[in-house]
């Protein structure tokens, strides 16, 4: 379970940052909040469709990231760096576990 946690808590970083976000217009940001906290909670325990729900939506948010980079918006910088950390993280346990398959069959 400690090999998540890095992605676990870029998700709960992000539902914190929603959640502040969502003071100003709910019907917008409440929804992701609710997203990135069963998203969360799902990388946390190691469930395999959240962590490949997890990854597609940390890969898009860092897409979006860097294209408000590149427009100037430089506090995604650090939207940008967290989601390619927590990509990075879920990429590593998704090989690690295709590795440990690999070598039970055969």
């Amino acid at each position: 379970m400690a090999r998540l946690k890095l992605a676990a808590g870029v998700l709960l970083f992000q539902a914190a940052v929603n959640s502040y976000q969502s003071m100003k217009s709910p019907w917008v940001y409440l929804p992701f909040v609710a997203l990135d906290l069963i998203l969360a909670l799902g990388v946390w325990k190691e469930n395999r469709p959240a962590i490949k729900v997890a990854l597609v939506y940390l890969g898009i948010d860092l897409f979006l990231a860097i294209f408000y980079l590149m427009a100037g918006v430089y506090l995604q910088g650090i939207t940008a760096i967290l989601d390619f950390l927590g990509v990075h993280n879920l990429i590593g346990y998704i090989m690690e576990q295709v590795r440990e398959e690999g070598e039970e069959g055969s």
